[in-house]
Formats: structure tokens, C-alpha cells, sequence
């Protein structure tokens, strides 16, 4: 009885400790544990979406005013 209670407890911690990882390290071990060419499948995509975030954030700096916010101006 008592090596079944320790059973148990010995579970429970390490399915606590599992559920502390974060999405991204699993996908990180993933594609480490699938070989080589894992990390490599979908290097033109983001490619493409690392582009698409570069002229986005270069068309939200364009959009940004020249002058410089007063947050005094009504009080004055």
C-alpha cells in the first residue's frame, strides 16, 4: 500500500512539472527530436512572414506624427 501512495505522489509532481512547459520549448524539442530536417520545413513561409511583419511595422512608423505629444496643452 505504502509503494502505491508513493507511486501515486511520484506521478503527481512530475505531471506538475510537465505542465510548467511552455508551448514553444515543446515544439522547440519536437523538431530536435525529429532529425535534421525538421527545423528546416517551413523556412520559406517564414521567410515570407518575417517580411510581412518588417512592412507592417514600417508602415505603423510612417503613421506615427511628426510633432511631439503636449499632454500639458489644455492647460495652459
Amino acid at each position: 500500500m505504502k509503494w502505491l501512495l508513493a507511486a501515486l505522489a511520484l506521478g503527481l509532481v512530475a505531471s506538475g512539472a510537465q505542465a510548467q512547459v511552455s508551448p514553444q520549448q515543446m515544439n522547440a524539442n519536437a523538431n530536435s527530436q525529429l532529425g535534421q530536417h525538421a527545423g528546416k520545413a517551413g523556412g520559406a513561409e517564414k521567410a515570407a512572414e518575417a517580411k510581412a511583419n518588417d512592412k507592417a511595422y514600417n508602415a505603423a512608423l510612417h503613421n506615427l506624427p511628426d510633432k511631439q505629444y503636449d499632454p500639458w496643452h489644455g492647460v495652459r
